[in-house]
């Protein structure tokens, strides 16, 4: 009784709080963005320069009537920079420190997220009040919606006194609803991809890159321009949630796929048509104890049992020395593998020893969200402010998530921090806007969004990626295959939707009456994983995250054994986390392995209409036992595998 009293009350606090940041946030904001409205300069007029007989023309950002020199194009851009270096305060040099969120559209879940974050003021304010030019987007807004509002909040950034730009960024936004995970989305509007795993099972560097150049498209259309993504950690803890993530467990294959990420994304040269790539998360993210994320503090270290870290390397170095523009380093702690057990945000031998130093990186390290205010693992025992001066001497530059500019500006004025350390991080941020073509052109023409995105050949590209991604694992090979199935049987679809046989089979309702039974097993997702603190952000984290058990639930391993009584079963199993397959394999005629893929595309594969081609890009365990044996951060080392890397069966094999 008195443990359900405690979590009643808990909950009972809890909800208080956040109708209580509902309430400030309902009349603050309306507030807020009134006062600021009056309080804006004019807007950038557009002017024109005689230069040897031809007409230039400029935005004026600063609206002085003159042409300085960060607003003209031809001049080189480290010119561009001094100029307008020269001309920041210190509040606006370090507003360019922070990338907090901006939400188009959110759901329930999300504005929760957010209120338990303590996101109050409105994006208006962080632009006008505290300098901020980056921020992340959030939500599930039509293409045009989040065109629309990026635009307004442009229009506010070039009231501004010196009209710098905004820069916005985003997660994936173009997995199918239901394949990706934490920290990847499906927007409306946009072409569907399959996960990145779903990329590396198809092992096409070069279908990699054409999503690259076509999501940089669809991107660069409704103002998105750094993508936060992709993911170069190795998937070699089989129960870290974030596999999903990944492109498999092998460096070499991360490499390749990282590569072809950035070349589409950014092209040849970044310019006004391109998105930069933020890789993530150096120096990989993989390796996490036990499996747990280090979202939350029960997940805060990664550990190296089989000596493997440069192995974890390879993918980022390979990234730094193709040109990359961003980095990101991940939440958690290298134990045992620097001077100091603090995580790799506030670890000067991994940022600027490892990265600086020795990769020779001179581009944006940009922090995960929230390692200030809520992430900060080894350094509890610090203020926000040290976090931040613990963080910038290690050789950070930006702070995802974050707002806390009037700490920097204390720490200058305290003389704990120089302004030529911030200028440094500046003149790397700004190098990035310039590249971009932001200072010339921040709109985008919202009469064309729609032609923009989602075009027809872009659905077909997406579809045809899904299916380079499917991977059979198994076909009754030792008697006769039972896939392809033919046109025109009876099937009885658990978890495929009946619209999706249409033109393939006869669905029934009765599994009995059935000549294949189809059942479709989503990512495996046993509970959550604890959240190691009671703060109600780590507990609404928990919630999202997995436990690392891979087993199926009783529940479902007994349907999948009633299934098999009743006729011939065929699994399809999402594998953006690997399963422990064991018992499925035993009584199915049939395994079909996925990432991210639509119903349609299930059943064509399963009907033939093409042949499965993709390989497994990472091994799948035979046992639990089998996963807590194995080494963290040694790719798949598991003993006795279902199925190796690499395995993937084809009809014709």
């Amino acid at each position: 009784m008195g443990k359900i009293a405690k979590i009643s009350l808990y909950s009972l606090l809890a909800l208080t709080i956040l109708i209580t940041i509902y309430l400030v946030h309902a009349v603050y904001q309306p507030l807020a963005k009134a006062r600021i409205a009056w309080s804006l300069g004019p807007e950038a007029p557009t002017l024109e320069i005689d230069a040897g007989g031809a007409t230039f023309s400029y935005r004026d950002l600063n609206k002085n009537g003159q042409l300085d020199p960060y607003e003209d194009a031809r001049l080189p851009i480290e010119q561009r920079i001094d100029d307008l270096v020269a001309q920041m305060t210190l509040a606006e040099k370090a507003g360019q420190m922070f990338h907090p969120p901006v939400t188009i559209k959110g759901d329930l879940p999300l504005w929760l997220f957010r209120m338990a974050m303590g996101a109050v003021e409105s994006v208006e304010s962080l632009i006008f009040d505290r300098h901020i030019s980056h921020f992340n987007y959030y939500g599930n807004a039509t293409p045009l919606q989040i065109a629309q509002r990026l635009n307004e909040l442009q229009k506010v950034a070039e009231r501004s006194r010196l009209g710098i730009p905004l820069t916005i960024s985003s997660d994936p936004l173009h997995e199918v609803p239901r394949g990706g995970g934490i920290a990847a989305f499906s927007n409306d509007g946009l072409s569907k991809w399959p996960s990145q795993l779903g990329f590396a099972a198809s092992r096409d560097p070069a279908l990699v890159e054409e999503f690259g150049r076509i999501a940089a498209k669809e991107y660069v259309a409704m103002g998105i321009r750094t993508a936060l993504h992709p993911m170069a950690d190795l998937a070699t803890e089989p129960r870290w949630g974030r596999n999903f993530g990944t492109f498999g467990s092998q460096p070499e294959l991360s490499a390749r796929m990282t590569l072809a990420y950035m070349r589409g994304f950014q092209g040849e040269q970044t310019n006004e048509n391109t998105v930069h790539t933020m890789v993530k998360h150096f120096p990989g993210g993989g390796p996490q104890q036990d499996g747990w994320d280090p979202h939350l503090p029960s997940g805060k270290n990664q550990i190296y049992p089989g000596d493997q870290f440069d192995q974890h390397l390879q993918p980022f170095r390979a990234a730094v020395d193709n040109g990359l523009k961003v980095i990101m380093p991940y939440y958690g702690v290298p134990f045992a593998q620097t001077s100091e057990n603090v995580a790799m945000g506030f670890n000067h031998d991994i940022l600027q020893g490892l990265l600086r130093d020795e990769l020779g990186f001179d581009g944006v390290i940009c922090a995960d969200w929230g390692i200030i205010s809520s992430r900060y693992w080894g350094v509890e025992d610090l203020t926000e402010a040290e976090r931040l001066l613990k963080s910038i001497k290690a050789g950070m530059d930006q702070f995802g998530g974050e707002k806390g500019v009037e700490h920097i500006l204390a720490l200058v004025e305290d003389g704990l921090l120089s302004e030529s350390r911030i200028d440094q991080s500046v003149r790397r941020i700004l190098r990035n806007k310039f590249e971009l073509g932001l200072f010339e052109q921040a709109y985008v023409d919202e009469a064309a969004v729609a032609e923009l995105v989602n075009r027809p050949e872009y659905i077909e590209k997406g579809l045809a990626a899904q299916q380079r991604s499917v991977v059979l694992l198994g076909n009754n090979i030792e008697t006769e295959p039972v896939l392809p199935l033919t046109q025109g049987v009876k099937v009885y679809l658990d978890g495929i939707s009946p619209e999706s046989a249409t033109g393939f089979a006869t669905v029934v309702d009765d599994a009995d009456e059935a000549d294949y039974i189809i059942l479709y097993l989503n990512t495996v997702f046993n509970g959550n994983q604890p959240p190691g603190s009671d703060k109600l952000v780590d507990r609404f984290l928990s919630t999202i995250l997995p436990n690392n058990d891979l087993n199926y639930s009783d529940e479902i391993l007994t349907k999948v054994a009633s299934y098999a009584e009743q006729g011939k079963l065929i699994t399809v199993v999402d594998l953006n986390r690997p399963a422990i397959l064991q018992e499925i394999e035993q009584h199915s005629s049939a395994i079909l392995g996925t990432f991210g893929v639509f119903d349609s595309v299930i059943l064509q594969a399963l009907f033939g209409d093409f042949n499965p081609n993709g390989k497994l890009p990472f091994e799948i365990p035979s046992s639990m036992g089998a996963v807590e044996a194995q080494q963290e951060d040694v790719p798949d080392d598991s003993a006795n595998p279902s199925f190796t890397f690499g395995h993937g069966l084809r009809y014709n094999d």
